[in-house]
């Protein structure tokens, strides 16, 4: 009994999950994406998107011109973090070059947040 009743207790408190004792379900892909977007690097990532006026080709919800190959809804599925660096800092199949015009931070939060689309 003396074994049996610590042994009980260690197990009660390794339960996890809920106070009733369930699993706690995954969470849902929008409820993940959610939460990366009130990332504040995301956050910040947005603003430099429409601050550079990337909605003109890109739209504002990432779809894109009808036939172009401007949606970016799933690059991170498509392309490195390497690859869009790369094509933001350099430009291409007509998008314009921003090495320039952003900071080597800006292209990272731009990258991390692109990324991030699957």
């Amino acid at each position: 009994m003396l074994v049996i009743a610590p042994m009980a207790l260690v197990l009660a408190a390794c339960g996890g999950g809920s106070s009733n004792g369930a699993a706690m379900p995954p969470a849902s892909p929008a409820a993940t994406a959610a939460a990366g977007e009130s990332n504040p690097a995301y956050v910040k990532a947005q603003e430099l998107f429409t601050a550079n006026k990337c909605i003109s080709c890109h739209g504002v919800d990432l779809a894109g011109k009808a036939g172009a190959k401007t949606n970016l809804q799933k690059v991170g599925g498509k392309m490195s973090k390497e690859q869009i660096a790369e094509q933001i800092n350099n430009g291409g199949g007509g998008m314009l070059a921003y090495k320039s015009k952003l900071s080597a931070d800006e292209v990272g939060l731009l990258t991390d947040w692109l990324s991030s689309k699957k």
